[in-house]
């Protein structure tokens, strides 16, 4: 059964690496046209989308190889049926939980495979991606931190704590230095809203620094000028479904902390701890789909019906995802709910076999 294993881990790699090689050329390409729209805006050229689309393509990977992970496993046993080795295995006295283990390791260093992507290699190219993109499309220099949004306008640093939806954005801190590189007014805004091509801000108090004084003015409304405008903010701004599991649990806990809404950041916490499961699931269920004695099916066909099974799977849990983030629902059922049906027809399927 060693060589067995050995042979079927081989092959199961084999075609979930190729699917996912296939579906990545394709994503990326998609992604490449997206942004050669965008290309003609301040330093933002062909150079600089094929450098943003290839960061981002270790988040696609990992967004992928569930996808990839079915087409892979139904490729394989495809392989197997239409070769006969599977009938060979089952005759042997191979039953189909035995095949399924031998599918399950290939499927735990794919599982490492994913680990390595979503938390070592991912969160940090797509971070990097956005940033270059930002720079290069508004020539402003920001950076997105655990402790807020960063950026440079002229002269001034800003700091904002929590952006909102609808251009709107709380606890803002601009320090304005002089040309000697010496800081000469400290602003503090609970909110602000953009209108009419500038910002608005709210209840302010701002500390003013001179050579011997030192003066401080509040006040309830004030128009702020500054490039940094809600385009620029949504550029650097990285959705939770890229940060790594240790910089969501932090960053839930820190909005637990400041009374935040939280939800969109359990659910791809939950989201992410899932995932790993959801490979495994997807790999096993080729295993009660493909029968052994059907040697006359095409391997193609195998590989549309994974294809089909993947992307249906993808869409169900992306409207899983947004239905709970929606109405509320506990991220732990919205996250988990897709890969739980599926699993619950796996089993179905293998007790429908017996």
């Amino acid at each position: 059964m060693k060589i067995i294993d050995r042979y079927i881990v081989v092959i199961l790699l084999k075609t979930v690496l190729m699917a996912l090689f296939v579906l990545l050329a394709l994503f990326a390409f998609l992604s490449l046209i997206d942004q050669l729209e965008e290309t003609g805006r301040g330093n933002y050229g062909v150079i600089q989308a094929i450098q943003y689309v290839i960061l981002t393509i270790p988040r696609m990977a990992y967004e992928l190889l569930p996808i990839a992970a079915v087409i892979g496993s139904m490729a394989t046993l495809g392989i197997l049926s239409h070769n006969s080795e599977l009938t060979v295995l089952r005759t042997s006295g191979v039953s189909k939980l035995r095949l399924s283990y031998s599918m399950c390791k290939g499927g735990a260093l794919i599982i490492i495979f994913a680990i390595i992507l979503g938390e070592l290699i991912a969160p940090y190219s797509e971070q990097t991606a956005l940033h270059l993109r930002s720079v290069a499309l508004t020539e402003q220099i920001t950076l997105k931190t655990r402790n807020g949004l960063w950026s440079r306008d002229a002269l001034s640093f800003i700091n904002i704590r929590k952006i909102l939806p609808g251009d709107q954005i709380e606890d803002i801190y601009i320090y304005e230095f002089d040309t000697d590189d010496r800081l000469r007014v400290s602003t503090h805004a609970r909110r602000a809203r953009y209108a009419d091509g500038q910002w608005l801000l709210e209840d302010i108090e701002q500390t003013e620094i001179h050579e011997v004084t030192i003066n401080k003015h509040q006040s309830k409304l004030a128009a702020w000028e500054s490039l940094l405008n809600p385009e620029v903010i949504n550029l650097v701004t990285i959705t939770p479904q890229y940060l790594t599991i240790w910089g969501l649990y932090n960053y839930i806990t820190y909005l637990k902390q400041n009374k935040q809404n939280s939800q969109r950041y359990e659910q791809a916490l939950w989201s992410k701890i899932i995932n790993p499961f959801t490979i495994i699931v997807m790999i096993v269920l080729a295993v009660p789909l493909v029968k052994s004695h059907a040697y006359t099916t095409v391997v193609g066909y195998r590989v549309f019906t994974g294809c089909l099974i993947g992307i249906t799977f993808h869409i169900f849990n992306q409207i899983a995802g947004q239905l709970g983030v929606v109405y509320a629902i506990s991220p732990a059922i919205s996250a988990t709910l897709p890969t739980i049906l599926m699993s619950v027809a796996t089993l179905w399927l293998f007790q429908k076999e017996t």
